[in-house]
């Protein structure tokens, strides 16, 4: 077997710059130096003005490539990641990684390389499972449809260990299962940058911060946040609430801190660039969601040493395993986050030391991409063995 480096696509297509998109970005500038070749091929979002998820990639000097769609099934698409298989392969036959991260990006990649012509080695398919969002009877049939077609694939990957048991119901052989942990490049306190965002925003030095990082969506269960946040507010005048990222639920979730008369202690921050002084300023990081598999905002948030509170969901109740300040709650118990933000008022100010080397020593994007090259150059040394025999 040719024993240079393996060459991987990473495919996804994006509607911005949240969780999944981070860890891509992470593995994909990770590979490149630890032991595998790397290319992003960003599907276009024909319904977005901008492709964030390329433009990050190339503006920082990844290898990225964005390719053309135009709708809901666009044959031009096909071709295009075909063209990119083919222009991947090695000139002594061994073909590239085809490596998904979301199920349009798999019924791309299964279409596509079904034309590769050298179908004595078709290149490997691997899929990692970032999560399933299913809010909709729309996004549960498309899980369903995800679900039969990755039966097909050579490796899937899940990021939460719970994930494990419904690929195998779904028909999935768990020998081709594989647990990686998601990777972060771990950020760092931002003292400075802390201070002068807390001057800009007007809160008091003396004021207790909590924040949530999260795409504002029905999955992330902030409106439960606002909910419980209010009496803990009414009893403590100088407790603030930021919600920091964007999303569809915006302008609801705006509507129901007005009628909540949190109007003056809850922050609508945004997208923002600035997250590592955001971790900083906070006292508590919050995450309510109903589903989540391994989120990047619990690790960074450990990682800047932030004690965070979340739902007992997807691999959270794991990593907070290794916090010394960390927390879970039920999730969608209401009354139990509004204890545990209460109980947050009352401890004295800590930082997560314990938090932070886990994850520096256990989630760095170099483990993970460490992981995914051992991977890949399994499934290539199976796919010489099976062509040698």
């Amino acid at each position: 077997m040719n024993e240079s480096r393996p060459f991987a696509l990473q495919v996804r297509s994006s509607a911005g710059l949240y969780g999944a998109d981070r860890v891509v970005l992470a593995l994909n500038r990770a590979l490149d130096r630890g032991g595998a070749r790397s290319r992003l091929l960003s599907i276009n979002n024909y319904r977005m003005h901008e492709q964030v998820l390329h433009d990050t990639a190339s503006t920082g000097g990844q290898d990225a490539v964005l390719l053309p769609c135009r709708g809901r099934v666009d044959a031009t698409t096909i071709g295009a990641l075909a063209a990119q298989v083919g222009a991947a392969r090695h000139r002594d036959g061994t073909p590239p990684i085809v490596h998904v991260h979301d199920y349009k990006s798999a019924f791309y990649a299964w279409l596509a390389t079904r034309r590769d012509p050298h179908a004595a080695t078709p290149a490997p398919l691997v899929a990692t499972l970032h999560g399933w969002v299913e809010s909709s009877g729309a996004l549960r049939l498309y899980t369903r449809l995800e679900l039969a077609l990755l039966r097909r694939f050579d490796a899937l990957v899940v990021v939460a260990a719970e994930q494990i048991d419904r690929l195998a119901r779904a028909g999935v052989p768990r020998a081709r299962i594989r647990h990686i942990d998601n990777g972060i490049p771990c950020p760092v306190r931002d003292d400075a940058g802390a201070a002068e965002l807390r001057a800009q925003l007007g809160i008091a030095p003396d004021a207790q911060v909590f924040s949530a990082v999260a795409r504002l969506s029905s999955e992330k269960n902030l409106a439960m946040l606002l909910r419980a946040f209010a009496p803990v507010a009414a009893r403590h005048p100088h407790a603030v609430l930021l919600l920091v990222g964007d999303g569809p639920e915006r302008e609801s979730l705006e509507a129901l801190a007005h009628d909540l008369a949190l109007d003056d202690r809850v922050r609508f921050l945004g997208m923002r660039h600035d997250t590592p002084a955001i971790y900083t300023l906070s006292d508590r990081i919050v995450l309510p969601s109903l589903t989540e598999g391994m989120p990047l905002v619990v690790l960074e948030a450990m990682a800047c040493e932030v004690p965070v509170i979340a739902s007992a969901v997807g691999d959270i109740p794991r990593l907070l395993e290794h916090s010394t300040h960390g927390r879970t709650v039920p999730p969608g118990d209401a009354a139990a986050l509004e204890a545990a933000l209460e109980h947050a008022l009352h401890a004295p100010r800590a930082r997560d030391v314990a938090g932070r080397d886990y994850v520096r020593e256990r989630h760095s994007a170099q483990a993970m991409a460490a992981a995914y090259v051992a991977l890949y150059r399994d499934l290539l040394e199976k796919r010489h063995a099976r062509r040698a025999s």
